[in-house]
């Protein structure tokens, strides 16, 4: 047998131990998060159990939220829609309320509350109310 067949022979032998080797850690892996995944089960179990609530996994406020664009129609009719609200409330009207009844985000009630001309506030913070002089 010359040098290149013996070469090539034992790296076909070779290759067939590093698939076997191979083969084998997948094996023992699978084993192993089939055993994580049971203690992970069993904690959950647990858990739920103590407090009485599902463990979701998920951030507080459930996944990723991202803030609606308005358009410039739809901001011009949220300023009339909040004026409206600031109006109607003689007693005056806390954001909360505003952004409650208008179902807007607080930063675009915020802006068209800037919009409505003649608002006046008083308060600090959240104690703040609007009135329309």
């Amino acid at each position: 047998m010359n040098p290149l067949e013996r070469i090539a022979q034992l790296e076909q032998k070779h290759q067939e131990q590093i698939a076997l080797i191979k083969g084998e850690a997948i094996t023992e892996l699978t084993k192993q998060l089939a055993e994580a995944k049971a203690v992970v089960a069993n904690l959950t179990a647990q858990y739920e159990k103590l407090t009485g609530k599902k463990l979701t996994g998920d951030k507080a406020g459930g996944g990723k939220i991202t803030r609606k664009r308005l358009s410039t129609e739809e901001k011009t009719a949220l300023v009339k829609l909040v004026a409206g609200i600031i109006k109607n409330a003689h007693d005056g009207v806390s954001m909360g309320n505003i952004v409650q009844q208008s179902g807007q985000s607080v930063s675009a009630v915020r802006e068209a509350v800037k919009a409505v001309k003649g608002v006046k506030k008083t308060g600090a913070k959240a104690s703040t109310l609007y009135f329309v002089k």
